[in-house]
């Protein structure tokens, strides 16, 4: 509860603040344009502490003042209609003042691109559960059609990274890419100085190591992963799936000891494995603290705009259009390479680890008709050969190169390349996935969780599509039992059951803790359950 409340106290202390700006900005003397561009944050900032706030709580107090006297005790709670009608009202007045993502050249700041797409968000949960205005799906179709075709003298031309991995790459190395990621939560630096701005987006959810090697970083490896996500991905048997986000979104292997070691899962390893999207080898801030790091979050990107709109439009045509499919289909094409050049080394399989390596072989990569593969071998305390990491996958090839392992004293390892299937696999859907709008919106909904897993999405999606209690009970059973093709949890991952088992109707939605209810006499009922 105490993480909860923290969260709500903090998104209550935004709100004050952008209310303060607010009452205060026109005293100052200033560029008119500049002025009405802070003001449109400040006011789609309040929005959107709302918006956290509404979807946690469900009736919870809308604060359009700033607070002037510590005897502002009571502030009643407002029915979660009257609070998502204020936030339309503040994203709607902002989207006319912030500027143009160009304008800003990054995705860290407020821009007409973000509240656009923030709109459309806005739109679908209210058109779903509990709220269920169905005509909100028409006010979030058009919105993210402004993100998708914006008007020349306004807008920006947003569209997908050509590679899936290079998003999260990018955004652990805080590099910006303002046609994909439309707006993002920044971190700063490793907490070695004053300027506290870092996060924790690596060390909780990134990759697990508990070991000391400064290469890699510390990671708690909080998020795991469940059987019913990885069966999602294609060719669930296969260590490489064709769809390329599977091998970037959940962990391929795990890693240990100092030096540090990476070992490969093996396919019925799925339990085991954690989120992959934030690597904190790729931080370039050094030294490399245990929790704090500048990993960014994504909090809008393009492909979320392109499957809200197909949702929306699905909704509003009650069958799937040529248009929606059309953008479900430019985030599958993405997700299976086929913006990319041809095909390239995705992964090495080590066959045989060999013996007696005092160091790491040397990785050699040759023929097959491309260029530009390079890899690295790793080396376990028994002297063998446990993974070859792909560092650069290179172009081009047309048919399995050779892998050759050299040198580190030891011999007998042996490893073979595993390319991509750009050319040959299919990523449009079938006619089968479009033929109605429920199959189109089934499809939908499994897209949004191959694409946005890990991105603190998919509760609010289960939530408004009145399918958070199914889900949750679909997974225990995955962990207990099963459910072919979705194996049951090792022994050792059992313990992930709690989770799921002890979810009830009642976290739907969050409780107000003693606390802030005894501060605030307005925080009445609590909410059902708790």
């Amino acid at each position: 509860m105490e993480g909860t409340t923290n969260a709500g106290v903090h998104w209550y202390d935004g709100i004050n603040r952008a209310n303060f700006l607010l009452a205060n900005a026109d005293k100052v003397d200033m560029d008119e344009g500049e002025l009405a561009a802070i003001k449109g944050e400040a006011l789609f900032l309040r929005a959107f502490f709302h918006l956290l706030l509404v979807s946690n709580w469900g009736d919870v107090p809308l604060m359009l003042e700033p607070i002037s006297s510590a005897d502002q005790t009571v502030a009643p709670r407002i029915a979660a209609r009257e609070v998502y009608e204020q936030i339309l009202a503040d994203m709607k007045q902002a989207e006319a003042m912030v500027k143009t993502i160009a304008e800003i050249g990054h995705g860290g700041r407020v821009s007409k691109s973000a509240v656009r797409g923030m709109l459309a968000r806005v739109c679908l949960y209210m058109a779903g559960e509990p709220i269920n205005d169905s005509s909100k799906y028409n006010e979030a179709r058009d919105w993210a059609k402004k993100v998708i075709d914006p008007a020349p003298e306004d807008g920006f031309q947003h569209d997908l990274n050509p590679s899936y991995q290079q998003v999260f790459m990018n955004m652990c190395q805080d590099r910006y890419d303002i046609k994909e990621s439309i707006w993002e939560v920044e971190f700063y630096g490793n907490s070695a100085d004053a300027f506290q701005e870092n996060g924790r987006v690596g060390s909780n959810n990134g990759i697990a190591y508990s070991g000391e090697d400064e290469t890699y970083g510390y990671s708690y490896g909080f998020i795991q992963v469940t059987g019913r996500l990885w069966h999602l991905y294609d060719d669930a048997a296969s260590l490489l799936s064709s769809d390329e986000r599977r091998e970037w979104a959940i962990a391929p292997y795990r890693i240990t000891g100092t030096p540090a070691v990476e070992i490969p899962f093996t396919t019925t390893q799925i339990y085991e494995r954690t989120s992959g999207k934030w690597r904190r080898e790729l931080e370039l801030v050094t030294p490399k603290n245990k929790n704090a790091g500048p990993i960014n979050f994504p909090l809008l990107r393009f492909s979320d705009v392109l499957l809200m709109f197909a949702e929306a439009d699905n909704m509003v045509n009650q069958e799937p259009s040529d248009e929606a499919v059309e953008a479900v289909n430019r985030v599958r094409r993405r997700a299976y390479g086929k913006y990319l050049p041809h095909e390239s080394v995705r992964m090495v399989q080590v066959l045989n680890g060999g013996t007696g390596y005092t160091s790491a072989p040397t990785v050699t990569i040759t023929g097959g008709g491309g260029t530009g593969a390079a890899g690295k071998a790793f080396v376990n305390a028994n002297g063998t050969v446990t993974r070859v990491k792909i560092i650069e996958e290179g172009s081009n090839y047309t048919s399995t190169p050779i892998i050759a392992l050299t040198g580190g004293g030891g011999s007998g390892a042996e490893a073979i390349a595993l390319l991509s299937t750009r050319q040959t696999s299919n990523a449009d859907l079938t006619n089968d996935q479009t033929a109605t709008q429920e199959s189109f919106q089934e499809l939908i909904e499994d897209e949004r969780a191959r694409e946005l897993c890990f991105e603190t999405l998919r509760k609010h999606d289960l939530i408004r599509w009145g399918k958070f209690m199914i889900n949750m009970k679909r997974i225990e059973n995955d962990f207990i039992n099963g459910d072919f093709p979705v194996p049951r949890a090792s022994s050792s991952t059992a313990y992930g059951v709690l989770g799921f088992q002890n979810a009830s109707p009642r976290d739907m939605l969050w409780p107000f803790s003693p606390r802030e209810m005894a501060l605030n006499r307005g925080l009445t009922p609590q909410n059902p359950g708790w």
